[in-house]
């Protein structure tokens, strides 16, 4: 018996080429209705014909062949146009900030390892600040910022080209942090922290020139001095945010080396307290000089007596508490202020095994040197010893 069947066919419909990114991943047709069409409303989800129409103009570019040698879609995908799917490669590659990437894996693979020499900080700055910049745009400019200084100062070769995206990076980074360190809160006081601290070593791993004494130039406060110091802002609002929360392992493996007990005044700390309150009448400015040379105090016994190591929290957190007027003096080149930063300049070279701290201590206190009268340059002869660097004649 022949039974009468009937196959049914597929419907036939006219395809949209500009329909949205989520109908065109479901393999249905949008109805293109703006600014969002019926069947992504029904479902609920976000409608995007901004990103659709991207992809499509990529797609529609890859036929075309790339501008230069070096451009990253031809060194991913071959030959552009040869087949669909190099033609699909290329539009990939275009979307991929290719030159980004490479300095977020430098990052994590070299840069995060020259911070510390503390196996718990390396795989902090490895691990949880990227994931920490993630969160924030500014953090993470600071990260790639940071890495392309690294590589330029490993490829010599290619350093003016890793400075500019430095350059890019971080003046970006600052447009985006500045509004929020106007606002701090509990969310934002790790990214804010972490970003302060990479503008410091960004600051610092910038080439050495003359009339750059790193916490001011030209008599003006360094910008990025200006910044570290608004994290003893942070501190103060989000302490306990801070130590329980992203930045835990941080602050609890900086605590293990740290002095508990009182200590006393070093010996060289007390003859230049000597020698300072002899040259100061006025009993402010006495009160000033012998706070910035106390604050010294606590690294100076842990190094030069203890031997411990420094890391740099030990030493730029003495930036964090001098008084804002012991900068002023220091920036109108007051004697007595840079005799002070003179002996600070031991602590900094302690640091110099860090690549971006090399050179600091001896370009500091040669400058300091020539900017001091004879007598007092007689002051810095311990410093000048400990750093071994030799003045001219």
């Amino acid at each position: 018996m022949r039974t009468n069947t009937s196959v049914r066919g597929r419907r036939s419909h006219q395809k949209s080429r500009h329909g949205c990114q989520q109908c065109k991943l479901r393999k249905v047709k949008c109805g293109e209705e703006k600014p969002n069409c019926a069947n992504c409303t029904r479902h609920g989800v976000d409608c995007s014909y901004a990103h659709a129409a991207r992809i499509e103009g990529s797609s529609s570019s890859s036929c075309v062949q790339p501008t230069s040698p070096g451009d990253a879609s031809t060194m991913l995908s071959g030959s552009p146009g040869s087949d669909g799917h190099s033609q699909a490669a290329t539009a990939a590659a275009t979307d991929l900030a290719i030159a980004d990437l490479e300095l977020l894996h430098h990052f994590t693979t070299s840069t995060a390892y020259t911070f510390s020499r503390h196996p718990i900080l390396q795989s902090f700055w490895r691990v949880e600040v990227p994931q920490i910049g993630f969160t924030a745009p500014y953090t993470l400019r600071a990260i790639l910022a940071l890495s392309a200084l690294h590589l330029a100062h490993l490829r010599p070769d290619q350093s003016p080209s890793y400075i500019a995206q430095a350059t890019i990076h971080h003046d970006a980074a600052l447009k985006l942090a500045t509004p929020e360190m106007a606002n701090i809160t509990p969310d934002n006081s790790a990214p804010l922290f972490l970003f302060s601290a990479l503008s410091t070593f960004i600051w610092c791993a910038k080439p050495l020139k003359p009339g750059n004494f790193l916490l001011w130039e030209n008599h003006e406060i360094a910008s990025w001095l200006v910044l570290i110091r608004g994290t003893g802002t942070i501190l103060d609002f989000a302490d306990e945010a801070l130590k329980n929360g992203p930045l835990a392992s941080m602050f609890s493996a900086r605590a293990r080396n740290r002095i508990a007990e009182p200590v006393p005044q070093h010996q060289i700390l007390e003859n230049l307290r000597y020698l300072v309150m002899e040259d100061v009448p006025e009993p402010h400015m006495a009160q000033v000089y012998g706070s910035v040379i106390d604050e010294m105090n606590r690294p100076f016994v842990m190094c030069l007596e203890r031997n411990l190591r420094l890391e740099t929290a030990d030493v730029f957190s003495w930036l964090l508490r001098v008084p804002h007027e012991f900068l002023l003096l220091l920036k109108d080149y007051q004697p007595l202020a840079m005799v002070i930063f003179g002996y600070f300049c031991v602590l900094l070279h302690q640091l110099e095994w860090m690549w971006c701290m090399k050179g600091w201590s001896t370009h500091l206190l040669s400058q300091i040197y020539n900017k001091l009268s004879p007598a007092y340059r007689a002051w810095i002869r311990w410093p000048i010893e400990q750093i071994g660097f030799l003045p001219p004649r």
